[in-house]
This record gives structure tokens, sequence and C-alpha cells, in this order.
């Protein structure tokens, strides 16, 4: 099973920027070299089947970003072997505007973070490099992830969407809780033990329907962690991040979750053939068997 081969993975991750053939064998030494480099580290190291790796020094509290949010981001950049820099600032964009490693790495991180983010040159600036930094450079950034936000459309299809969910749920006689993200979800068993962190490995199950049709099961899917998926709460799209943090270990709970928290304004179309259209709200119900 690929990086891309669940609906639910993160749409930001390694999903869209995976190896081709010709990287794969300079890719794994990049990435063995860094692991080798980080056996010493004190500090928790975040890793991602990309090759990703983050060592931590602040977790935040805020939720980690989607390729439409908007980041505000400290960093200052340097070549990984050599310790040369080759800038440093503040960036303060849609997240999708930036190299495949910052991608993934701030679709993983809580807002609020704090760190240093190792890249894999596949993930940065590849064969062809650019400016300062030669072809097949690994890179390295000192980062403070201070503010994720949403723009001004979307902060506005959010107050749409959380409209027409409680609307759904109010025509049901459905009493949910509510999350302060716009999230709504009903705990229908509930579980025992802690709750999971954004970086436990989980297994679980789940199926998805669309708000506007909830008779119809697009997929159902069983994970548990892989090689190439992780399954911690921050490698699932944003509603689901957020509704496993509340639940515990045995748990079932119905997630109501707007367009912005699911699969964004451009959906997605998964291996399998199955579709959720753009600015679609859905319903997850979904099952957390064990913490890993």
């Amino acid at each position: 099973m690929g990086l891309c081969a669940s609906l639910v993975v993160m749409i930001s991750s390694s999903c869209d920027h995976e190896p081709v053939q010709d990287d794969i064998e300079t890719w794994n030494q990049e990435v063995k070299q860094i692991d080798a480099d980080l056996l010493a580290e004190p500090l928790p190291v975040l890793k991602d089947p990309s090759g990703v790796r983050v060592v931590i020094s602040k977790l935040g509290s805020g939720l980690p970003g989607q390729p439409w949010n908007n980041i505000d981001i400290d960093y200052a950049g340097r070549r990984y072997t050599d310790k040369v820099a080759f800038d440093q600032g503040n960036v303060n964009g849609k997240l999708s505007g930036y190299i495949p490693g910052w991608q993934i790495a701030f679709s993983k991180l809580p807002a609020g973070s704090e760190g240093r983010l190792i890249i894999p040159s596949y993930y940065g600036y590849g064969p062809s490099g650019s400016g300062s930094i030669p072809g097949n450079t690994i890179l390295e950034f000192d980062f403070k992830f201070k503010k994720l936000s949403l723009t001004s459309l979307d902060a506005q299809r959010l107050k749409t969407d959380t409209a027409a969910i409680d609307a759904y749920l109010l025509q049901k006689g459905i009493t949910p809780q509510t999350d302060t993200t716009g999230l709504r979800y009903v705990i229908t068993t509930p579980g025992s033990g802690p709750s999971p962190g954004w970086h436990d490995k989980l297994r679980l199950s789940y199926t998805i329907k669309l708000l506007t049709d909830d008779t119809k099961v697009i997929t159902t899917i069983d994970r548990e962690p892989s090689d190439d998926f992780y399954s911690r709460p921050v490698d699932f799209i944003t509603g689901m991040k957020i509704g496993l943090r509340k639940m515990r270990p045995g748990a079932k709970a119905t997630l109501y979750i707007p367009s912005g928290y699911a699969f964004g304004p451009d959906g997605v179309h998964d291996n399998s053939g199955n579709t959720i259209p753009g600015n679609s709200n859905v319903i997850i119900e979904v099952e957390l068997v064990e913490i890993l």
C-alpha cells in the first residue's frame, strides 16, 4: 500500500511528492545519514515516511497546518552537511506555496511548535538545486511555528459549513458536543484509558459519508501503523486529528466535519475510485481500537 492509498491521508503530506525510481537511491542514502546523525539526539524526533525529520524543542498547542492555511513561521535555513547558511527571516503565506518538506513537516506539527527541521533533498530543491543550494542538498531549518490562520475566504466557508452541519443535526434530532474549531461530534461508546497524543500510533477503523448523502458509505477503512503510513492523529485530515484526541481506546464516535477540516476546496479522488467533491462536509464514524 503506497503513501497515497487512503482517502484520509493528509493531502499535503508526502503523498503528493513520492520519489520516483530515479530518486530512490539518493533518498535512501540521505535518510540513512540523517537517522544515523540523530541517534544520539536527546530531544524528541518526529519522523515521517518521507524521510523528513523534526527535532522538537517545543510542542505547540494549536492545530497542524493544511495546504490552504496561512502559516506564520520564523526560520533560519542552512545546508545540512556543511552548515552553510542560505536564508533566514519570516514567512506568512499559504502552506501549499512552500517546498514539499515544509508542507510535510508543518502538516504534522501543531502551531506553536519550535525545533529543527531536516529535509532530504528530494523534498527540498531536488537534483537541480536553487541559487546557492547545489542539487541533492539536504536542508536544515531552525524554526518557530508562530501561528496558523484561515484566509478570509476559508473563514467564511467555515461559517457556512458549520451552519449546514448544525441544521442537519437539528433536523436529525442529534445533540452533539462542539469544538471551538467547528467540529461537531458524538461519542457513542466512551472507551477507557488515556486519549492519544498528536504522535501516538493508533489502530482504528472508520467509514466516510457525505453530509448531503448520509445513506451512502463512500469507503470503510481499517488502519494500523505500517512502514509507509504511521497512523498517528497527525497523519489524518484535521477533523480526525481533533476528534481522535478526544477519544479513548475502545471508544466509538461520529464526527461531523466542516469541509475545511476535511478535504478542502479540491476534494479528493483515491486509488479505489472513491470521490469526495471539493467543499464537502463529511460524516466519519470512527472506532479507536487501541493506542500502540
